[in-house]
């Protein structure tokens, strides 16, 4: 019997996401052992990145509605009423889905793993029928520290809402505590997993080489707007950096190839710099967090890239558009004089490079052009 199971945002490439799940599970193993499952949409590349550990695939069935049904509920979706997409009987009475949602019914502790998943930016309602379905069988469900909205809708507060109260809450940010104050879920504010990632693996800078590269990592973040500004930002950037004798690389923090490596390698080609200075992502994510140690400092667009070079002394420059990320960017840069974070639409490209300079200059083991 699977006494505990983690669930959470993992499984789709993002090195910060599986860096969480690799926390949570060194903390639940300390209550739980070897009885310790990860519900994942992914198993086989979860269980190439945890090969011992049981994983239990994520196959959820998706309620079917007659068309009249369908049309009246996408009549009423602008006003925070979409269809209900998943139905908990029919996880159990289905074949596909049987073993997980049973699986979760008979265990003692359903734990959420770290991330930022519990927004409608993206497929809430996948990521909240785990919950749904302990809460239905008196398991008890506790978190680790999460981001938590923003929610456009009134239908996704109110299964949030739902989902979450009296559950032990725990959040990352301010933004995310403000809001489930709004819901009325009581929760506490600490630090990401992402600072804890000594607990689980060697990670240290190096004696640096003199001219070690800036690590630049681009993406279009999520609920962003104005993307070709900010794309034109981010070339501007680059562009300054060089002109003002900065080598630069680009890196990835994601492994889905459509993510930041083409979207880095697309930058490069702009600012007319060889694609090859992008180096291909990385399969496992202590790959991905150790190549950050090669660079003299980093700029990037995600989370927990600036979470690991700020455990680790190197200077971060977090790029926050949008709400989403804003939030989350200044919790990452919180406490660590080596972070900043910038919006592209309030911070012009030649003070990245003053802000680089000064990063140079306060660090003792960093040496530039």
């Amino acid at each position: 019997m699977i006494k505990c199971i983690l669930w959470g945002g993992y499984g789709w490439g993002n090195a910060g996401d599986e860096l969480t799940l690799a926390v949570a599970l060194r903390d639940l193993r300390e209550n739980y052992g070897a009885s310790v499952a990860i519900l994942s949409p992914v198993p086989g590349y979860t269980k190439a990145l945890f090969p011992d550990v049981q994983v239990v695939p994520y196959t959820p069935v998706e309620r079917l509605h007659p068309v009249w049904l369908r049309v009246i509920h996408r009549l009423r979706r602008p006003f925070g009423w979409p269809a209900p997409e998943f139905d908990l009987a029919a996880q159990l009475a289905s074949a596909a889905s049987e073993f997980w949602a049973q699986s979760i019914q008979t265990c003692e502790l359903l734990y959420l793993v770290g991330g930022g998943y519990l927004t409608d930016l993206f497929h809430l309602s996948s990521y909240l029928l785990p919950v749904q379905i302990a809460r239905a069988a008196g398991v008890a469900v506790k978190t680790a520290p999460l981001g938590i909205g923003p929610l456009q809708n009134t239908w996704s507060r109110r299964q949030l809402k739902h989902a979450l109260r009296h559950v032990h809450v725990s959040v990352r940010d301010a933004d995310s505590q403000a809001l489930c104050h709004q819901l009325g879920i009581v929760s506490e504010l600490r630090p990401d997993d992402g600072f804890r990632i000594r607990e689980v693996m060697a990670i240290e800078r190096p004696p640096v080489v003199d001219r070690l590269p800036v690590g630049i990592n681009f993406h279009r973040q999520h609920g962003a707007a104005e993307e070709e500004q900010t794309a034109a930002w981010w070339r501007a950037v680059v562009e300054a950096l060089v002109t003002n004798g900065f080598p630069v690389a680009g890196f990835c923090f994601h492994n889905t190839l459509a993510s930041d490596f083409s979207q880095t390698v697309q930058l490069f080609d702009q600012a007319r710099l060889p694609a090859q200075l992008v180096a291909f992502p990385e399969v496992d994510f202590r790959t991905a967090c150790q190549r950050l140690m090669s660079y003299q400092a980093i700029i990037t667009a995600r989370f927990h890239a600036v979470v690991v070079a700020g455990v680790t002394g190197l200077p971060a420059i977090a790029v926050a558009n949008g709400a989403y990320y804003r939030s989350k960017m200044a919790a990452a840069c919180k406490n660590n004089p080596a972070s900043q974070m910038v919006e592209p639409n309030r911070t012009e490209p030649e003070r990245i490079v003053e802000l680089l300079r000064q990063a140079r200059s306060q660090s003792s083991v960093v040496s530039g052009p």
